[in-house]
Formats: structure tokens, sequence, C-alpha cells
């Protein structure tokens, strides 16, 4: 394997994110560039073992801790990664595997599902069932437009317009 330094200077984003760690078991490395960023702009590729972090052994970090030992080094962050040679350690096919099964994990924003969710979803059959909650949410946006529209309302708008006029001595 060939072993190398990249140096990065900061603030984050550096740039890349992590897969594995000693609590999943798998070494951890590099599973995605940003285009651009400075990570790939200083030579670092998918698939890179990470070594070490800040001079820190990397080989005993979990997941978790490798991140937050990266947020820790705030401007200056010094990564030792190794690159398989020509002849990768880890079959191709499984790499990639690995790294699409992760990549998919993160949440997602709105009303979307990360794709682990979805494949559960579909393995305990839920997949079409509705959220209790959105029905409960749509009835009472539902209620609370008929309260707008109520003549209740409307006599208490009124009253805390006239009295804010009042207090204010807008009105005279």
């Amino acid at each position: 394997m060939d072993s190398f330094k990249v140096e990065l200077e900061g603030p984050a984003p550096w740039g890349f994110r992590l897969q594995g760690g000693k609590d999943f078991n798998v070494p951890l490395s590099i599973s995605r560039l940003t285009p651009g960023g400075k990570a790939a702009q200083a030579g670092v590729a998918v698939g890179d073992w990470v070594l070490s972090i800040d001079g820190e052994n990397a080989g005993g970090l979990t997941h978790i801790e490798a991140q937050n030992k990266i947020r820790a080094c705030g401007e200056h962050l010094s990564l030792g990664l190794s690159r398989q040679p020509l002849r990768p350690l880890v079959p191709d096919a499984s790499k990639q595997r690995l790294m699409e099964d992760t990549e998919d994990w993160r949440p997602r924003p709105g009303t979307g599902q990360s794709r682990s969710f979805r494949i559960l979803a579909h393995l305990t059959g839920t997949e079409f069932m509705q959220d209790p909650d959105e029905e409960h949410l749509k009835k009472s946006r539902e209620k609370y437009v008929l309260e707008l529209q109520s003549p209740r309302y409307t006599r208490l708008r009124d009253w805390h317009h006239q009295r804010s006029a009042h207090v204010l001595n807008v009105q005279s």
C-alpha cells in the first residue's frame, strides 16, 4: 500500500465523507468527495484508507470518534492516508457495494427517506401506511381554518384590533 500525508487548510467543510470505523469492523476510508472540495484538490481519492487523523492512529477509532477528531481540528486537518496498489485488497464489487450502502444512510431533507429505511418498510409491509401524525395534522389544520372563518373569531379579532388602537392612541 502506498501511504501518504495530506494537509488541509480550514475551516471546514473539508469536502469528504468517511465510512467504516472500529464499531463497524471496517477500516475508516473515504466514501465520497465533494467535487472541487479541499480534499479533492489535495489529491484524496474515494477508497483511500484513513490511517491517522491529526497525527493520531485512526485504526482504533469508532466512526463517531473519527468524526469528532476531524471536527476538533479547526483550521488545519492532517490526514495519513493509504491508497491501494493496482491489485486491490478488497474486491472492487464488494468495496463499491459497501460505499453504495453507506452512502444512503444519511438523513434526507423534507419527507424523503433513506434507501435503507425504504427497504425496511418494504420488508415489514409498512411502506404504504400513512403516518398517523399526518392525518391528525391535516384535521387540526382544517379545524384551524374553520375557526378563522367563524363569527366568534371575527368578534375577537375586531375587539383586539380596537383595544390595540385605543392603547396605542391611534383611535380617538
